[in-house]
């Protein structure tokens, strides 16, 4: 598992050079990364999740696995909400304490743990784990979106819902439940711009890493609270209702890790495109993102290992 993840980090990183690199050598702006944020947000993603939820096979024990696996990944984003929430609390003059909630829930779990969950438990796995990205798109654009603009209302919840990723979720779904037969082309046009979303994000944050830089992170302990958070409370709290879920209803090791893995990513990149998408601090959202993806290269390999001899 170190090796994978070893691969996936150098891999990323080798991405986030580019985007670096773009931004340096003048090839993009602030005004050009925030557009190609917007693309990736409403556009790229979408297409992603459709791509594997159109690409499953049908069978009623996958179906149902998929369902529970939706389901754990709603509690248990809500259960790392609540947890998180206790050590982040809301302060009228701080507004940007809805960032640093979002980063310390939400995780980068499509680039790291797809692989990472492939790798070990295979494909029926990674099934499964579509269940918990879609729980976390579906909170990203509701509850999220909340968090990040600092404004609550129903008109706010409701265009969440009807975001692009959020519809795109609900259409693959009835597409993989009623077997409903796409159009070759439609299915490698989807394919084709949802494999887009690792590397543009990578991107995306190598030149916000470029335009902000990591200078003075020492001087910046939330940084280290919220990246604490995201590496250790929230795969902790996760295990823990999983162990409960196994007592209770008898999930597989397959949709245990499918679960476990992404919520011990390290702070989701959504985080700096909804900053540069909403005007706020997208120089603190980088630096949790590439401080905590640089620390996950040993704390996912022992909290899974842990789990492994904890959980059986």
């Amino acid at each position: 598992m170190f090796q994978i993840l070893s691969g996936q980090t150098i891999i990323m990183f080798l991405m986030i050079l580019i985007g670096y690199v773009i931004f340096k050598t003048h090839l993009a702006d602030h005004e050009g990364n925030k557009t190609v944020s917007n693309i990736l947000l409403l556009v790229v993603t979408p297409a992603m999740l459709m791509d594997t939820l159109f690409s499953m096979k049908y069978s009623v024990r996958i179906l149902q696995g998929l369902m529970v696996a939706i389901a754990l990944g709603f509690v248990s984003h809500f259960a790392v909400i609540a947890i998180t929430g206790l050590f982040l609390r809301k302060k009228d003059n701080d507004p940007e304490i809805g960032m640093e909630r979002y980063l310390a829930v939400y995780s980068n779990c499509g680039f790291m743990g797809i692989p990472l969950v492939s790798s070990v438990y295979g494909a029926e796995a990674v099934l499964y784990m579509t269940g918990y990205m879609i729980a976390f798109n579906v909170l990203t654009w509701t509850h999220g979106l909340i968090e990040i603009t600092g404004k609550t209302s129903f008109e706010k919840v409701w265009k969440g819902l009807l975001s692009p990723t959020v519809v795109c979720t609900v259409i693959g779904i009835v597409v993989f439940v009623f077997q409903i037969p796409i159009e070759a082309h439609v299915l490698r046009a989807i394919s084709y711009i949802g494999a887009m979303n690792t590397p543009m994000g990578m991107i995306v944050a190598g030149i916000v890493l470029a335009e902000t830089g990591l200078g003075g992170i020492w001087k910046k302990p939330r940084i280290f609270l919220v990246t604490a958070l995201k590496l250790f409370v929230a795969p902790a709290v996760t295990f823990l209702l999983l162990i409960l879920a196994r007592k209770v209803i008898g999930i597989s090791d397959e949709l245990f890790y499918a679960i476990l893995i992404p919520a011990a990513c390290p702070a989701a990149t959504t985080g700096t495109m909804m900053a540069l998408r909403y005007d706020k601090d997208f120089e603190f959202s980088s630096q949790v993102f590439v401080v905590s993806t640089l620390l996950s290269m040993l704390t996912i390999p022992l909290l899974i290992s842990a789990a492994r001899v904890i959980a059986g």
